[in-house]
């Protein structure tokens, strides 16, 4: 997935979580999403972010349907 992808995916206020996950500054997530620093952790910590996220979402579809 492209940094561009993941930047469009990740919600308004995640990047603390994704920072927190990563341990890592906010500054330096904003940094990788923005393609300006490269950092596996933080990559490996937005992507477990957005895999929470869409658990989330698809058990609450469930519940629903």
């Amino acid at each position: 997935m492209e940094r561009n992808e993941l930047k469009a995916k990740v919600p308004h206020g995640y990047g603390r979580v994704i920072a927190k996950k990563a341990g890592v500054t906010k500054q330096a997530v904003s940094q990788f999403l923005n393609g300006r620093n490269n950092n596996v952790a933080i990559e490996l910590a937005t992507l477990e972010v957005l895999a929470d996220l869409s658990e989330k979402k698809n058990s609450l579809l469930a519940r629903i349907n």
